[in-house]
């Protein structure tokens, strides 16, 4: 059974102590919310715009100085990119990333911006991770994978971590993680429930981009055909991981899905209460932290995982929100 260790998530956080800043958890105060109630953790926040940035950062500081020398190659939709476009700079590594025509131009720009090199796929994550594998092979590059890799995972579960410190103890809450291949979820999941197992956590995903959902309740990987039409661009990933899945299996309670009017109300929730710019992708775990703290007494937590998003796409966001 695959196994993510409490001491290799404290090694990660022990790497990543110096390099990265402790993510706030700020609580929703908007008269329209019961003061206490609901809280996030604002990954947004974060160097690069996401909590990619941990898992990134710490696989980096773990390559020998002959892999340094090759070089690494990702795949990704746009944060994983830029996290390690970054991550790779202040290591001294070259980087190139795969990622298609279907990703917005600013992420793109973005990874760009940090010195790697984007080369584009078909718009699915099956092409993007085949294309980075055969380039890996022809060109002797280290893949660092976007979500199915234990250090990777390891580096998202110092989320967890913190979040165990900065909520109080004795208090019941849950925990509601955005899932696209599922390394954030295993992480925070793994670190949670091994640091404070009376935490309730629960995974989110786009109704249309149901395959997490579907995987957790049959038992069995399901895979998509391809991406949905969903807004929650950072998250459209066709299936979990073959490590991730097994850990969220394990570790996570439930697996919720929210529409895409509740993903564009976490958005501008997020913005004109928090005063937080947060990518649709980055506010699936909003949605369902309103939609339950509305529906019952709980005191829930969202993990607002990214926040790289064009300000000229919150207009239609707004009103897709009504």
């Amino acid at each position: 059974m695959t196994a993510l260790p409490l001491d290799l998530i404290r090694s990660a956080r022990s790497a990543l102590q110096g390099k990265l800043p402790v993510s706030p958890c700020l609580e929703l105060e908007d008269g329209a919310s019961r003061p206490g109630r609901v809280f996030v953790k604002a990954e947004n926040l974060l160097p690069t715009g996401s909590f990619k940035i941990r898992g990134a950062t710490f696989r980096l500081s773990t390559l020998t100085p002959e892999e340094c020398g090759r070089g690494v190659i990702a795949y990704s939709t746009g944060n994983h990119a830029q996290a390690v476009a970054k991550a790779s700079r202040d290591r001294g590594v070259a980087a190139t990333i795969v990622m298609s025509p279907d990703v917005p131009a600013t992420k793109i720009a973005a990874t760009e911006r940090w010195g790697a090199t984007v080369v584009m796929a078909e718009p699915t994550s099956q092409a993007r991770r085949a294309l980075a594998e055969r380039l890996a092979a022809e060109r002797g590059l280290v893949i660092v994978p976007p979500y199915d890799d234990l250090q990777i995972m390891a580096g998202q579960g110092t989320i967890g971590l913190e979040l165990a410190e900065q909520m109080p103890r004795g208090v019941p809450f849950t925990v509601y993680v955005p899932i696209g291949g599922g390394g954030l979820l295993a992480g925070v999941a793994a670190a949670l429930k091994q640091a404070r197992p009376d935490v309730r956590i629960v995974g989110v995903e786009p109704q249309d981009e149901n395959d997490a959902y579907r995987s957790f309740r049959t038992g069995q990987l399901v895979a998509l055909s391809g991406p949905s039409a969903s807004m929650a661009d950072a998250i459209k990933v066709q299936q979990l991981g073959n490590l991730t899945f097994p850990l969220i299996r394990t570790h996570v309670d439930d697996i919720e899905l929210v529409s895409e009017r509740e993903i564009a109300q976490a958005v501008v929730t997020c913005a004109t209460s928090l005063k937080l710019v947060v990518e649709p992708g980055g506010a699936v775990g909003m949605a369902a932290a309103l939609r339950a703290a509305a529906a019952r007494e709980e005191r829930a937590v969202a993990l607002l995982c990214g926040g790289n998003m064009a300000l000229e796409r919150f207009a239609e966001i707004q009103a897709r929100a009504l």
